[in-house]
């Protein structure tokens, strides 16, 4: 049984992936900072390690006997820009120093796509991958763990770009459109014909999977969606009919609420809060606002990727999960 370390494995892709490869017979690491967390994964081809791979030590004992390590761990949402480095760069710095020493034969790396967030683009393959994008201090950062991936030599690595990661247990997507129903309503810019694409999270745990075992994986990098793409008036009216309440809708003039979700970021920024995001940031504008819809044809031809959940029923189980608690 080939043994895989999974890094963020309580977090939404994590949970998910620690399910997707033991199910497919591998023994799982799951790796994670918070013990009680980690204890909903134990199983008895799960071991648990409590562990911060910022920490070069916590990372290397993790490694020890590992065939693959899928690093999926990252800081998220808003926050100071130097932790956001420490955590998805030089944390990542230590997973590959890690990977090296204990000759693990594949390093999959769950990166972020990145693009120019102000244009429209139907077709965004792999090539059109933007490394000079510095809209969030997360995709920034991103970047630059991903290219310190793609330039070392030391660990043979494969790379996913998941667009819009969603599914049981989001803290981030989901919830952001309920609370928006529930107050204002949902924003809606280009007369709400905005085009929408999602990853379920199930997916992209597949295409994580696919690409420790395809050698045509090897050195490359992956855009991964459910090749789905929505008017984001169809989704919401979906999601919300499926949770048993109204959707609500407010239309917005694109530029001037950008510029209001700049003045809200600097503002944060000079005041020093970090604990808690704006009310709308830019990029939250930008998913809403521009139509980015990316091109999955080389997943599909190198890894055999084929989606194997779809929104509608990523909407199914996370309404019956939601409904549970609220």
């Amino acid at each position: 049984m080939e043994k895989v370390l999974i890094t963020g494995a309580y977090g939404l892709l994590g949970s998910y992936t620690v399910r997707e490869m033991k199910e497919n017979g591998y023994y799982v690491r799951a790796f994670g900072r918070n013990p009680e967390k980690l204890q909903a994964l134990k199983d008895d081809h799960v071991e648990l390690f409590v562990g911060d791979f910022c920490n070069p030590d916590d990372i290397d004992k993790a490694a020890e006997g590992m065939d693959y390590v899928i690093h999926v761990g990252a800081k998220l949402g808003w926050g100071k820009r130097e932790d956001f480095f420490k955590t998805n760069v030089e944390g990542t710095r230590n997973v590959i120093e890690a990977c090296a020493r204990h000759h693990v034969k594949r390093l999959v790396f769950c990166s972020a796509p990145s693009l120019d967030p102000l244009k429209n683009n139907f077709h965004i393959t792999e090539k059109d991958y933007n490394a000079n994008n510095k809209l969030t201090y997360y995709i920034e950062s991103k970047i630059a763990a991903e290219k310190l991936v793609r330039e070392q030599t030391k660990v043979p690595f494969s790379i996913i770009r998941p667009r819009g990661v969603c599914g049981i247990g989001d803290t981030r997507m989901i919830p952001v459109l309920i609370n928006a129903n529930k107050t204002i309503g949902i924003p809606l810019f280009a007369k709400g014909k905005t085009v929408v694409e999602l990853c379920c999270a199930a997916n992209a745990a597949l295409a994580l999977r696919l690409c420790t075992e395809k050698d045509e994986a090897l050195g490359q990098a992956y855009n991964i969606t459910n090749d789905e793409p929505t008017l984001i008036t169809e989704l919401a009216e979906e999601m919300f009919t499926t949770l048993g309440v109204p959707s609500k809708f407010r239309r917005l003039p694109f530029y001037p609420m950008y510029a209001v979700a700049a003045v809200l970021e600097a503002v944060y920024k000079a005041l020093k809060i970090y604990d808690k995001a704006p009310m709308v940031t830019r990029s939250d504008i930008c998913m809403l606002g521009r139509n980015q819809i990316f091109d999955i044809s080389k997943a599909k031809k190198e890894l055999g990727y084929v989606p194997k959940e779809s929104v509608s029923q990523m909407i199914q189980a996370y309404a019956a999960d939601y409904k549970k608690t609220h």
